[in-house]
């Protein structure tokens, strides 16, 4: 059983206990022991073998039994135990937008209801709304929702996606038959979701190529295999079309590949493409149509043909442009690494800075901070630097939640000593629209923040985001001189490429940050930056370009 796997049935477990409203800290050991499972550099199995288990950040002796028990046996009585409790079906539910763990347990409790078909049921025959703490607002939004999940039923996550297509394009490569090879279409041009993985090769030898390429392991079924075309399904359940063609042939289909319908449709209305054969590089084609070449993460006909043509592309931001990570969690809250290893592995990233923003007060479940222990891993910080050479520094900040008024979870007098001030909402998402964004407009406007966290709280695939009113809140950003989050975890992506345009139009910064809860996720930064690039957005937009002295300046 491979490190996903285990760590999925431990997120299941902690999900289970959440809708039960058990212990906070139980749940919250499960999904840290998930989290450093999911981010292991090495197998677990092999792990559990060596007896070095204990090793693992955030394992301790009961979810260390658990995890043997899963992988001697493939499954774990405490699951099953848990599972007559509390429907596996439940969990098909928190997919939901909008509906939390308390919700759940009350829809189950009140009316019965332990999966997506009955629930939608029941809400088209109105019975949801008389739920306690629901209404027919919630009712309403849980038909829209469960019409999300059936809508994007056949989409995948950047996250998931680009990481299969490259194993995908590396295995290709090693084939003598391909003579070059790129991944192409939505992956390529760094879309949230994407329907497929498309594949370009080049190959002299097309006919030749399937008996290298079914031999992939991630493929589960092949569904089409023709000279010019392989197409299939990926492990887990990704779409993928592998497309074939001669190497004179490579550069022009690249192109076309590439861009959005819209895009290579404009790009090449009225001029036949076997025109633009053996060309050496994309750069060549683009010459050859009078434009500045344009990036793939451009290529979606938002205006990038017009600025090409007349020589005003964006200079893109780029992922080395980054000196630092102004959002990232310690195992103080409920990250799963030591400050001093976050701190090392940072370093290894070449970034002058990062910023520990645990949670605060009010976040229980996620182990949020009291002044007092806020103060104390300061000293811990405090420490950590005078240790260190001038080179690179730990910031002392926090995620401070943003509470249903618009107050701060912390007084001035605590985020008024701290170098940087995340402010996010994490709770009370489904407050009217005027609410929520007034709630935001407020902590914008304190003068200690300095970013508002994943601005609208979507998390893809499980939660659209909450309404707000964008307009309202970069307007309070500009006065205020507030930055605006690009949250790079594949699950958030927030805000998106179009918010983030928007920022850059009216003069507010963005800070890309990873929001790491683990070492390896600080690397999640590239997707954040692919959205920024989406969004047309250059060096000197970001705040965290910015070297470290320029930064505290910035911040003062």
């Amino acid at each position: 059983m491979r490190n996903r796997e285990v760590a999925t049935v431990l997120v299941k477990i902690a999900d289970m206990l959440q809708i039960k409203g058990d212990n906070p800290y139980k749940i919250r050991a499960y999904r840290k022991a998930a989290e450093s499972i999911y981010h292991l550099d090495e197998d677990i199995a092999i792990l559990y073998e060596k007896g070095r288990i204990r090793e693992v950040p955030g394992i301790g002796d009961a979810v260390a039994a658990k995890i043997g028990e899963i992988l001697n046996t493939g499954s774990c009585e405490y699951y099953d135990r848990l599972s007559k409790e509390i429907p596996v079906g439940l969990l098909d539910m928190l997919a939901v937008p909008g509906l939390g763990h308390k919700s759940i347990k009350l829809i189950y409790h009140n009316v019965g209801i332990d999966n997506l078909d009955d629930l939608l049921q029941a809400c088209q025959r109105g019975e949801i709304r008389n739920v306690p703490g629901l209404g027919v607002r919630s009712e309403n939004n849980i038909i829209k929702g469960i019409a999300e999940i059936k809508q994007r039923s056949n989409k995948t996550g950047l996250g998931i996606a680009f990481p299969l297509a490259r194993n995908f394009l590396n295995y290709l490569l090693q084939s003598p038959l391909i003579t070059k090879a790129a991944i192409t279409g939505s992956t390529r041009r760094g879309k949230e979701m994407v329907s497929d993985i498309d594949i370009l090769v080049a190959s002299n030898a097309p006919l030749e190529l399937y008996g290298f390429i079914k031999d992939f392991p991630a493929i589960t079924q092949l569904e089409q295999v023709d000279p010019d075309l392989i197409r299939g399904e990926l492990n887990p359940g990704v779409e993928f079309e592998v497309i074939i063609v001669a190497r004179s042939d490579y550069f022009h289909s690249l192109v076309w590949t590439t861009g959005s319908k819209e895009h290579r449709e404009r790009l090449f209305a009225g001029i036949d493409r076997q025109g633009f054969k053996d060309l050496q590089s994309e750069t060549e084609v683009y010459t050859r149509l009078g434009l500045d070449y344009i990036p793939p993460e451009l290529r979606e006909n938002h205006g990038e043909i017009e600025a090409a043509s007349a020589g005003r592309l964006p200079k893109l931001i780029n992922l080395p442009d980054i000196k630092g990570d102004l959002h990232v969690h310690s195992n103080w809250s409920d990250g799963v690494e030591k400050i001093q290893d976050l701190a090392l592995a940072a370093r290894s990233l070449d970034y002058e800075y990062i910023a520990i923003t645990d949670h605060s007060k009010s976040l229980t479940i996620s182990g949020g901070l009291s002044a007092e222990r806020l103060q104390a891993q300061g000293k811990v910080i405090d420490a950590l630097n005078a240790e260190a050479d001038d080179s690179f520094r730990i910031l002392k900040g926090t995620e401070v939640d943003i509470l249903k008024t618009g107050e701060l979870d912390f007084p001035d007098t605590i985020l008024k000593e701290l170098d940087i001030v995340v402010a996010s909402v994490h709770s009370n998402f489904k407050l009217d629209p005027d609410d929520q964004t007034q709630r935001i407009v407020e902590a914008a406007k304190n003068e200690h923040v300095d970013i508002i966290g994943h601005l609208t709280g979507r998390l893809l695939s499980r939660r659209r985001g909450y309404e707000i009113d964008v307009d309202k809140i970069i307007d309070a950003c500009v006065r205020n001189h507030t930055a605006l989050e690009i949250n790079a975890h594949p699950d958030r992506l927030d805000i998106d490429e179009h918010i983030a345009r928007q920022a850059k139009e009216y003069g507010v910064k963005v800070a890309i940050n990873s929001d790491a809860h683990h070492r390896n996720e600080l690397k999640l930064m590239a997707y954040g930056v692919t959205t920024a690039r989406r969004g047309w957005l250059e060096r000197g937009d970001i705040l965290n370009t910015l070297s470290l002295d320029h930064l505290l300046k910035a911040l003062d």
